[in-house]
């Protein structure tokens, strides 16, 4: 199987020859990675030294440690892709304390603009987050500008951003000056302690099926899985609404 290495070849500068060397330390990975640096120099017509350049280029200290972390990550899209559950069942595994917490932010802010901030494919959750925050009541403004988030002028006291990888940078420099300027932050991202789910609080981390399809083009249900937390806990939030004291009405 060809892996998409697009982001991984823009993020790390990597010409052709590396990109081809690159697939094959994927495919060493994905079959258990044995075979010593020599070998797999040996194996794809190239030198050790190359091998250990390309590790390098890539922040990894060395042929076994690219092989080692490389693989966990396939590991990790095989698991996901053997992850089976109903529409709603992953809601369960996020703590009771992240979702209450969602709730409190919501109606601290009530009377206050909410900013939220998303772009690429996590730009349709944003546009449909600010709808239906504006039609519950919410002044919510969608926004990726840079200068609404450093000077503050629309004193916004919540921020809500969306990243798949927790590191897209249009998305990190608003959430840091957010953060600077001590707004509370919400995040629904895809991989865990990553830079954006550090500033948030709470940070819902959701399920990315193919952390290495960089390009989306086959089915990812990260998206999806937003859309329904979001779903579910602003219906939290509409239940607090028509019962503050936590209790029905008679």
């Amino acid at each position: 199987m060809k892996h998409d290495l697009y982001k991984l070849a823009d993020q790390h500068h990597l010409n052709a020859n590396e990109q081809q060397l690159l697939q094959a330390v994927l495919e060493t990975a994905k079959n258990g990675g044995q075979c010593s640096v020599r070998e797999f120099a040996a194996q794809n017509y190239t030198s050790p030294a190359a091998v250990i350049r390309l590790s390098k280029k890539m922040g990894y200290t060395g042929y076994t440690d690219m092989v080692y972390r490389i693989g966990f990550l396939i590991q990790n899209e095989i698991d996901n892709k053997n992850h089976a559950s109903d529409i709603t069942a992953f809601i369960g595994d996020i703590p009771e304390e992240k979702m209450h917490s969602f709730v409190e932010l919501l109606h601290e802010n009530r009377q206050k603009p909410i900013l939220v901030t998303g772009t690429g494919f996590c730009a349709p959750l944003q546009e449909f987050m600010v709808r239906k925050l504006l039609v519950l009541g919410y002044c919510a403004i969608g926004s990726n500008s840079y200068e609404v988030y450093e000077s503050g002028a629309l004193n916004a006291g919540l921020v809500i951003a969306i990243s798949k990888s927790g590191k897209t940078g249009t998305i990190l420099k608003p959430v840091q000056d957010s953060f600077a300027q001590h707004r509370s932050i919400i995040a629904f991202v895809g991989a865990d302690n990553s830079p954006i789910a550090r500033c948030a609080d709470p940070a819902f981390v959701l399920l990315d099926d193919k952390m290495l399809d960089d390009r989306n083009l086959t089915a990812n249900y990260f998206y999806a899985r937003v859309l329904i937390t979001f779903e579910y806990l602003m219906d939290l939030v509409l239940e607090k609404d028509e019962h503050p004291n936590g209790k029905e009405g008679q």
